[in-house]
């Protein structure tokens, strides 16, 4: 008698699609709730704006350089969700890491957490995301995790570290800087941050 192995079948595309879809609508629910503008206040429909500082466009449009930054939480979900979901298929994983970063951009959007990011970094004119660049930012974090996923666990590493290095380089901000200056401000790297 020959044993018998069940093989797993992983979910197909639609599967990815549709819990992306799923997830991004009730994050919009939310967030339109919340009262947030689906666009930029100013009307410009530029998709990606280059503007990280000071400006009314940052976080308003689709995609800006903090885009690379939810690129980077969609890696740290993918090397969470395996430490602490290691029974459950990628695909599951992938679902957990999706809920959590539609959960930081409603937590992101609230009043709360906006002014910490206006007293503690450099973002002094920030007033939360649009729901267009939330959605953006679920992407940018379904990217990250899927490129983790590709990458596996040593060139993700060296992915991550290399996109903080070009972020710290090009915006003088990054995604641990950033965590860093939310929880425990420096006033040093505040005035590092304003001297662009």
């Amino acid at each position: 008698m020959t044993d018998v192995h069940v093989i797993e079948r992983s979910p197909n595309a639609a599967y990815w699609v549709g819990v992306f879809s799923v997830t991004a609508l009730a994050m919009t629910a939310v967030l339109w709730a919340l009262g947030r503008l689906w666009w930029c206040k100013l009307g410009d429909g530029a998709i990606y704006v280059n503007q990280a500082w000071n400006s009314s466009h940052t976080s308003q449009h689709f995609l800006d350089p903090y885009t690379f930054t939810h690129i980077l939480h969609g890696v740290l979900f993918f090397w969470i969700a395996g430490l602490l979901l290691s029974k459950f298929g990628t695909f599951w994983q992938f679902t957990a890491a999706l809920i959590a970063e539609a959960g930081w951009e409603v937590l992101e959007n609230t009043n709360f957490i906006i002014e910490k990011y206006r007293e503690n970094t450099a973002s002094l004119d920030y007033f939360g995301d649009s729901i267009a660049n939330s959605f953006g930012d679920l992407a940018a974090c379904a990217v990250g995790f899927l490129v983790a996923m590709k990458f596996g666990m040593w060139r993700s590493l060296v992915f991550f570290l290399a996109v903080e290095i070009f972020l710290l380089i090009w915006i003088r901000d990054s995604l641990l800087l950033n965590i860093l200056m939310l929880v425990y401000p420096l006033d040093g790297v505040k005035s590092w941050q304003m001297s662009v």
